[in-house]
């Protein structure tokens, strides 16, 4: 087995590779457009628009870093080792501003707005050695528990566990990274993991027979994954800006309406993935693969800053306001301006009342 780093080395370069691949050629931007995002399935809209030449198009000269977590990527965009970025408003542009950054996302493409809480790539999987089941989930009262730190894993956690009368006080939370629970739940080192695709399906397929799907999918954590860029960039490039997300939401549609195409893609930027298990996450998740926002949606973020900053993970005194966040108006207009892009998509709620989900 290579190690980690190496992996992470082929996996930012066959992402730049194919880019290259499609001639992508500097028409607008002086320097090559910078962009980085995590080896995920909810960012394969990003990965259907650099293999479909989407962003060559409109002009621009894309190359492509993948790394692990929204935590790397916000850390790179405020650094400026990076242009543009993939990241939860959720998650890392709150907790990113929370630190003292100007983070902000100015376009949703793995998103559900019609509701505020549900999200479809993350589950709660139990080793069988653990005694928790989905006819039993109290049972994970004192377990160990595997889930990434501050990441729409850890709201989904919460959320559940909200659910069934518990809080994360009621566990031993470990922080892990998705790719590596797998082996955890082997080896026993956690009893429970919590995954987002495509090691949801990877677990599901290879260790069926060994561990219990507790929870998956379902009314539970919040989760708005977009671009997002530092507020100085936006002021200074907006016009790359609105470039690369019009090719961006070429994906999404594309991802939306041919998954099967979109999982084989995938396999170029997912180190080691699956063909099946990225087929079987993209499926599951169709339903999120929308770039527009709602009052759901602003809902949403509002209560995981409300969660955060009751967690002790922001350290602020109230949240931010949404439009400090998400860049609504620019995604709205851009929306507007680009209706085949939302076309043949069911009406967005007009209240929370409307909104799927529920709130916790």
């Amino acid at each position: 087995m290579k190690p980690a780093n190496t992996l992470k080395a082929i996996s930012a370069a066959v992402a730049f590779v194919s880019l290259l691949a499609h001639g992508a050629h500097a028409q607008s931007p002086a320097e090559p457009l910078k962009v980085i995002f995590a080896g995920a399935v909810n960012n394969v809209p990003m990965m259907v628009a650099a293999e479909n030449g989407y962003w060559r198009e409109l002009g621009l000269d894309v190359s492509v870093q993948v790394l692990d977590s929204g935590s790397q990527i916000a850390r790179a965009l405020v650094s400026g080792a990076a242009d543009i970025g993939a990241g939860a408003a959720t998650s890392t542009v709150i907790l990113s501003r929370a630190a003292g950054n100007s983070l902000t996302l100015v376009a949703p493409y793995h998103n559900n707005p019609m509701v505020v809480n549900g999200v479809q790539r993350v589950a709660v999987i139990a080793r069988n050695e653990a005694g928790v089941t989905d006819k039993n989930p109290g049972d994970i009262v004192g377990k160990t528990v595997g889930v990434t730190a501050g990441s729409t894993g850890e709201s989904y956690l919460r959320s559940y566990l909200s659910s069934i009368g518990k809080t994360l006080e009621d566990i031993k939370m470990v922080n892990l990274s998705p790719p590596d629970m797998s082996v955890a739940l082997r080896q026993g080192t956690v009893d429970v993991a919590v995954p987002w695709e495509p090691y949801v399906s990877e677990i599901i397929r290879t260790q069926g027979n060994d561990v219990s799907v507790v929870s998956r999918g379902g009314p539970f954590g919040a989760s708005v994954v977009g671009i997002m860029v530092t507020d100085d960039y936006l002021q200074k490039h907006r016009d790359i800006i609105e470039k690369y997300v019009l090719g961006a939401w070429k994906g999404v549609k594309f991802t939306r309406e041919h998954p099967a195409e979109a999982a084989e893609l995938a396999q170029r930027y997912i180190q080691g993935v699956d063909p099946q298990d990225a087929a079987s996450a993209i499926e599951f998740m169709k339903s999120e693969f929308d770039p527009r926002i709602s009052v759901c949606t602003e809902a949403a973020i509002l209560q995981e800053q409300k969660a955060q900053i009751a967690a002790g993970n922001m350290k602020v005194a109230e949240p931010f306001p949404y439009d400090q966040i998400v860049q609504k108006a620019f995604i709205d207009d851009l929306l507007q301006k680009h209706p085949d892009l939302t076309s043949g998509l069911a009406p967005l709620p007009q209240s929370v009342e409307q909104c799927g989900g529920g709130t916790n």
